[in-house]
């Protein structure tokens, strides 16, 4: 069985890395939204190829 303090610290952790992870998409799409708005189409296509964060639980 898990302590109380362990258990909560290991669920902020994971709620904290899937905020960085949306936080992540978020703002590599704003960023191709404003390259292409911009005429960088290259630019827009180039930031929205870029590999996603890693999910931590997946197994690799």
């Amino acid at each position: 069985m898990q302590s109380i303090p362990n258990a909560l610290a290991r669920t902020l952790d994971r709620a904290t890395y899937e905020g960085y992870r949306v936080g992540f998409e978020a703002a590599r799409e704003e960023a191709a939204f404003l390259a292409e708005h911009a005429g960088q189409g290259a630019l827009a296509a180039q930031l929205r190829a870029m590999r996603p964060l890693p999910d931590r639980e997946a197994r690799q």
